[in-house]
């Protein structure tokens, strides 16, 4: 699916096509992932962040509070939230998005496909799906990948060892649960995929690139997959 071209990001970026967005736990293969799907001529998925969109996510559901709740009664100077009939949450959402995107993400600007990956997700509990949904709805032609692991792997790797193994395979279970429950309630804009499967096969993730229309290029994905990661 094309970008709509009336889109406020294609005067920035006229080439842009769509965005993919990386959403997993820690040590599931995320950076290899990253790396598999800017296999894709010109994308660009940036690293993490530590969550920067979450906290325009609660601004712009604060705002969204504001003028729902009381655009009635704050048309008076005298109302304590006097101006909630002013405020504009879809422009300030917008106005964050583009922000956030040409300061935090910072694309080239022949750039197709921007997006980027987080794994700080498993702290954000039934919040969730709804901050999924703003990233869905605020970005043009947004696919979003959820990617797991399993979970004595997950256990095993960088900093879960310091942690109770019980614990982190519980958290595994628990956020696998919920992308294959958001998986199911949008197939057409989000795809799952397992560490096990794209770290060995060169076409595992070709169902993520046909739902996005690229090819997938089995010579670049391997090429990929040969580049061990150092951390």
């Amino acid at each position: 699916m094309m970008m709509n071209q009336t889109h406020r990001l294609a005067s920035d970026y006229p080439n842009l096509k769509g965005c993919l967005f990386i959403v997993t736990y820690g040590r599931s293969g995320s950076t290899l992932l990253q790396n598999l799907l800017m296999t894709i001529p010109g994308c660009t998925i940036r690293g993490e962040n530590y969550n920067t969109f979450l906290p325009l996510f609660d601004a712009v559901q604060r705002a969204r509070r504001t003028k729902t709740k009381w655009q009635k009664g704050g048309k008076a100077p005298f109302h304590p939230w006097y101006g909630a009939d002013a405020v504009a949450p879809n422009k300030f959402a917008a106005d964050l998005r583009d922000a956030f995107v040409r300061h935090v993400l910072n694309p080239p600007e022949d750039a197709r496909w921007i997006g980027f990956k987080e794994i700080r997700y498993n702290g954000m509990g039934a919040r969730m799906p709804d901050f999924l949904d703003f990233i869905r709805n605020d970005f043009p032609n947004a696919h979003i990948v959820m990617s797991s692991r399993d979970g004595t792997q997950v256990a095993k790797s960088g900093w879960w060892p310091n942690h109770d193994p019980d614990q982190v395979q519980a958290m595994v279970t628990h956020m696998d649960a919920m992308f294959e429950d958001y998986h199911s309630r949008h197939p057409r804009c989000t795809s799952l995929v397992n560490f096990a499967d794209f770290s060995t096969d060169s076409l595992a993730l070709k169902p993520v690139f046909d739902a996005i229309g690229e090819p997938i290029d089995a010579a670049e994905i391997q090429a990929v997959l040969a580049n061990k990661l150092s951390h």
